[in-house]
């Protein structure tokens, strides 16, 4: 006789990357990615039902760490199949070498300063099925500090002790579930840049694992 069904699989709901938060208090979700330009790895921490906070590390492989904190907030929720939400994070990046000792170095490649600010919208939409792919559009407004500027045009005078400058980073892709709470994730994208020093538009490609604890 043929042996009995097992139980049915349990649906992934584990997401770090979309506007789906961890949904319950205490809940955590963490994440690494490796990619260009930067490694990462991030951690979200449910303090209300539609409410995380996120903390996170960002390194260009050692020339670059800058550490976030922010908070993702559900704004819209269609159940298991859809959802919408507000991010912030906050950042402090520490460079290895200074300011006036690079030309095309890390500042030039990731577009983070000093300080930077990233208020965004995320979304998510998960297809049918238990296992189906989840995926994500982030679409961020940051505003970088630099309080460390270069002054390269000559006799030009003192630069400023804080100049700022703005972005647009927009990523899209996938969480696919592997099993109940592990899925592996890829992202591409790019930030479109404002500030003159920096290129116009850099592209943005990571893949990572993304799990509930």
């Amino acid at each position: 006789p043929a042996p009995p069904p097992g139980p049915p699989p349990v649906p992934n709901r584990v997401s770090l990357l979309g506007a789906h938060t961890v949904g319950r208090t205490g809940g955590v979700a963490v994440g690494l990615s490796l990619g260009f330009p930067t490694l990462s790895a991030r951690a979200a921490v449910g303090v209300l039902p539609q409410v995380d906070v996120l903390v996170g590390l960002d390194s260009l492989y050692g020339m670059m760490n800058e550490a976030r904190l922010g908070w993702r907030w559900r704004v819209l929720d269609g159940g298991a199949r859809w959802s919408l939400g507000l991010v912030m994070e906050g950042s402090h990046a520490f460079f290895l070498r200074s300011a006036s000792l690079e030309d095309r170095g890390a500042r030039y490649l990731t577009g983070r300063r000093n300080w930077n600010v990233m208020p965004g919208i995320v979304g998510s939409f998960q297809r049918q099925g238990v296992r189906a792919s989840r995926l994500f559009i982030d679409v961020r407004y940051l505003v970088a500090l630099d309080t460390e500027p270069i002054q390269r045009t000559p006799l030009g005078g003192l630069p400023p002790d804080l100049v700022a400058s703005s972005a647009w980073p927009v990523r899209v892709g996938a969480e696919v579930p592997l099993s109940e709470k592990t899925s592996y994730s890829v992202s591409l994208g790019g930030d479109f840049r404002t500030r003159a020093e920096d290129a116009a538009f850099m592209p943005v490609v990571s893949i990572g694992i993304v799990t509930g604890l």
